[in-house]
């Protein structure tokens, strides 16, 4: 199978995102796993007209992406409802009298994006670590012990 073969098969088949759910005041929300694209485009549109990037609106962008599928933001009564100018500014209004409620749902988006390395990339990224080992710490006259047996008084 050449190159071109393989990535046109791989354009029709179905992707599998990690999925995790998170309740909040009694209620289930699924999160998934954003994929490559919808994180650029989050951090794209958390950008202002001048360049500078936004954080919170960084976030609430990730949260929408990652709940939307079970989650209607951009409905139009809802979004009047919360006199929101868009469904990336949901989150924060929804959220607002429940502060721990959008933190809870956060973690989550956070969790299920977070890379989950093998062992053999931890392994790497120790080897490739310019912080220095036990060894290298201590060589310069003192154990590992030297600190152990001291008391602090």
């Amino acid at each position: 199978m050449s190159k071109l073969e393989k990535y046109l098969a791989k354009a029709h088949e179905p992707v599998q995102r990690r999925t995790a759910t998170v309740t909040i005041d009694g209620e289930e929300w699924s999160v998934r796993e954003l994929t490559f694209s919808e994180n650029r485009q989050a951090y794209k549109l958390a950008e202002d007209a001048q360049g500078r990037f936004d954080l919170f609106r960084y976030n609430d962008i990730r949260i929408v992406k990652a709940t939307e599928h079970d989650f209607p933001w951009g409905n139009v009564e809802l979004l009047r409802a919360y006199k929101a100018k868009d469904k990336f500014d949901m989150p924060v209004k929804l959220f607002e009298h429940n502060p721990a409620g959008y933190q809870a749902l956060l973690e989550k988006v956070n969790e299920v994006n977070a890379k989950i390395k093998s062992e053999q990339e931890v392994v790497e990224d120790l080897k490739n670590s310019s912080e220095p080992t036990e060894k290298q710490a201590t060589s310069v006259g003192h154990s590992s012990t030297d600190v152990e047996d001291q008391s602090i008084s």
